[in-house]
């Protein structure tokens, strides 16, 4: 009994000694200002960035005191991408000015710019993919054979790669509305739908941002091939015409259909302006669900070189709340949705002109099926499109099989446990049997 007493006093010693070691460490560790690039403005992606800062910032100066503290300031106005570097990538790898580069010592992006090939499955996943909730279990489980979360994998092939980069996932935005036409897809009350086969007839030119676009025109491909319309009209364009406003853009005639963000989004971006809005200029069809991007991830990327300077506990304050902030963020955004989406939807019901109301449409399930098969073709291709590198075909292979790894061994669950919409929530009453909290979208 003595001998035990004795082993646990010395294993008590040898806890408190490691702590007492941590703490001081912790408490020693400098403060480090980095400075970072910001990408958009906009209600989704602009504020999460700033408000992960404030985060870290007071939870690195609760856990390691002022002297430990890290802060994240953002270039205001925002700079442009020094000449020398091709993209957001290169200039934070080359560092700004506590690496002694001519870059950025950190930025924060879209989870595509972190690689033109394959940065889309970690930003917006796959259409017609796995959900935000279904992501995050590949993003942060021990997805790959049990050992590796797909962060790591990611932040593998980058170091693999010589990307000098850490990449942290730091917000999470949710699912998107998928289209403002000038025609309905699927019957939009007494209107018909012209169908997915319908649209691909039409004269429109299109923003739609890949894999969706990439999407979209294979299936129109496909309905040409197959003899089920005789020619594919649409075409897309990258740059945003009119410029930069969409709904100008709409109104000079340079653009006929377009996807944008979140109804949160897409009421501050494209409503109130001089211009008028999506109704105004015709383009009332508001189309659902957004297959095209399921969910939005944005991503603080870090100079490795500045990275090192971080002593490991503020590496883990770092790490971790931007876990956090990834789900906070999207918690924040996600309950603003059913308020933004009905403003889109009776914005213009005062004007006496119900030929400019926006009405809620929905994509037919029949062609949301063409567009799923359109994407497993898009995928498949893609792996030996000769117009990527061979690097980029091989680290794409390897983060898609691992993510299909994923999928295969949850997809029956994720099957049977969905809920039928039209049974959720309907009918929920109060003890006095009202139930006026529940939502009627027009």
């Amino acid at each position: 009994m003595k001998a035990h007493s004795h082993r646990l006093l010395r294993s008590g010693a040898v806890v408190a000694a490691v702590v007492c070691a941590i703490f001081s460490t912790a408490q020693s560790a400098p403060a480090v200002d980095i400075t970072f690039r910001n990408f958009s403005s906009s209600a989704a992606l602009g504020p999460p960035a700033d408000e992960y800062a404030v985060k870290l910032a007071g939870i690195s100066t609760l856990v390691l005191g002022q002297a430990g503290q890290v802060r994240f300031a953002k270039y205001s106005p925002t700079p442009a991408i020094p000449k020398e570097f091709k993209n957001i990538m290169a200039a934070v790898a080359a560092g700004g000015p506590l690496a002694g580069g001519s870059g950025f010592d950190a930025a924060y992006i879209s989870g595509s710019d972190i690689n033109a090939a394959w940065g889309f499955i970690y930003n917006s996943g796959v259409p017609l993919g796995p959900t935000f909730d279904e992501f995050m279990g590949f993003l942060y489980g021990k997805s790959i054979g049990g050992t590796e979360t797909g962060l790591d994998q990611l932040q593998r092939i980058l170091d693999t790669n010589g990307a000098n980069i850490v990449a942290l996932p730091v917000a999470g935005s949710c699912q998107q509305l998928s289209g403002y036409f000038k025609r309905p897809i699927g019957r939009a009350g007494s209107t018909p739908g012209i169908g997915l086969a319908g649209m691909c007839r039409q004269n429109w030119t299109f923003r739609y941002l890949p894999p969706a676009q990439y999407v979209l025109d294979r299936a129109c491909d496909d309905l040409v091939a197959r003899g089920v319309i005789a020619k594919k009209n649409i075409k897309f364009i990258q740059a945003v015409a009119g410029g930069g406003s969409l709904v100008k853009a709409v109104a000079d005639g340079k653009l006929q259909a377009f996807e944008f963000a979140t109804p949160v989004d897409d009421y501050s971006q494209l409503f109130g302006l001089p211009e008028g809005n999506p109704g105004t200029v015709g383009n009332r069809y508001v189309h659902f669900p957004g297959w095209q991007q399921q969910f939005l991830i944005t991503y603080m990327i870090i100079n490795k070189n500045v990275w090192n300077q971080l002593s490991p506990a503020q590496q883990t304050l770092v790490r971790s709340v931007a876990r956090d902030h990834v789900l906070s963020s999207y918690g924040e955004t996600v309950r603003k949705q059913g308020e933004a989406l009905q403003k889109i939807l009776t914005a213009n019901d005062g004007d006496g002109n119900p030929g400019n109301d926006l009405i809620l449409t929905q994509w037919p399930e029949k062609d949301l099926a063409l567009l799923k098969n359109a994407t497993i073709r898009f995928l498949n291709a893609r792996a030996s499109d000769k117009s990527l590198s061979e690097q980029d075909r091989k680290d794409f292979g390897t983060i898609l099989e691992s993510l299909r790894a994923y999928v295969s061994v949850n997809s029956a669950y994720w099957k049977v446990r969905d809920v039928p919409p039209a049974l959720r929530f309907q009918g929920w009453k109060d003890p006095e049997g009202k139930k006026g909290w529940e939502q009627k979208l027009k």
